[in-house]
């Protein structure tokens, strides 16, 4: 069965170099946590925007940023539907939606890739990095300053500091999980990279050095890996999966690095749209962070009572300490919590590999 069936130029400059700028983009304000020592992310996925507006998907990611006040939001993936754009005018005016939300709302976010959002490009001719060009030239964007030499596009990390500044308490890392290969006669989910996963090590390993230790990092990209499966056939998970994962066929082996460097506490993903679970494999949290746009599946009504428990996005709440930490939580449409940040016991014992 398909699953969509299921249910119905700053940016050519590479990273800068390891402590040389505070910065998480060029020229944007370093990010920081509050006096009270928390920092909040807040994860959206799937807005499948096209050149017309969605209004319910603007005024729920709006509802969203005005309930957890987070200080960055994550739009992970599949933040368009390509196809719908026919035009460099019409790209842009979609692009504009996605922005729509954080420019009103003057907050800063960032935009991973998913398999959709390229889809424009033979209207339109405009690779991933013109496309990022976009999306950074928004006054609240931190795409800008992303590894531009790898494969895809926007890959790239953003420190979260203490609130003095002086130390880095997290690090927020954006990978392009890319879109599709050919696999004999059919077309698959692409994976990541071996130069993109070098890049995360060879970072991870540069940070630590220079900080005297690891930092906590959380993960974003679109498609999940291949140990999503491994983890739900395993051990418990905390949420709702209405649909099988649907990774690349490829084991990028991202996961095999993240668990040899031991510093990302979580990996969360889009794509699979009415997923909203976490669970821990190997250590480290695997999660969804649901679905935000209604041009996308499942197609209710937008009335029917069902979005109030699939349409949302994910919150992290990091604190400082040592180490630093951080809790997660899906917030819904009707402005409801996900149970799990309220039951951090059961989360330890129900998600240890």
């Amino acid at each position: 069965m398909n699953r969509r069936s299921f249910v119905g130029a700053t940016l050519a400059a590479p990273v800068a170099a390891l402590g040389a700028s505070t910065e998480p983009a060029p020229g944007r304000a370093a990010l920081r946590c509050s006096t009270e020592g928390a920092f909040r992310v807040l994860s959206i996925s799937d807005l499948h925007y096209h050149p017309a507006p969605d209004p319910q998907g603007i005024a729920l990611t709006e509802m969203l940023i005005d309930t957890e006040k987070p200080g960055l939001v994550v739009v992970n993936g599949d933040c368009i539907s390509g196809k719908q754009s026919r035009s460099v005018a019409e790209l842009r005016s979609a692009l504009a939606n996605v922005a729509a939300a954080m420019e009103k709302k003057r907050v800063p976010w960032v935009v991973t890739f998913g398999n959709h959002d390229q889809e424009h490009f033979d209207a339109t001719k405009l690779d991933k990095h013109a496309v990022l060009e976009i999306y950074a030239s928004y006054p609240h964007n931190l795409n800008g300053g992303y590894a531009r030499e790898l494969y895809g596009g926007g890959s790239k990390y953003i420190l979260i500091w203490n609130a003095a500044g002086t130390k880095p308490v997290y690090c927020i890392w954006l990978i392009d999980s890319n879109d599709y290969f050919v696999d004999g006669k059919e077309q698959r989910y692409d994976w990541i990279r071996s130069d993109q996963v070098e890049w995360y090590v060879r970072n991870s390993t540069a940070l630590e050095k220079r900080h005297g230790g690891k930092v906590p990092g959380l993960m974003f990209f679109h498609i999940p890996l291949r140990e999503f499966n491994e983890m739900v056939n395993s051990v418990g998970i905390i949420g709702a999966r209405h649909e099988a994962e649907c990774p690349s066929p490829v084991n990028s082996g991202m996961f095999s690095a993240l668990v040899d460097r031991g510093d990302v506490r979580g990996v969360y993903c889009g794509h699979d749209h009415v997923n909203n679970y976490v669970g821990r494999w190997r250590g480290i949290e695997l999660g969804y962070d649901g679905v935000i746009g209604y041009n996308a599946y499942p197609r209710l009504d937008s009335t029917d009572p069902g979005h109030l428990h699939i349409r949302g996005g994910r919150a992290f709440e990091i604190t400082e300490g040592s180490p630093a930490f951080h809790r997660t939580w899906m917030r819904f449409k009707n402005g409801k919590k996900n149970w799990e940040s309220e039951s951090e016991g059961v989360m330890k014992s129900r998600m240890q590999s």
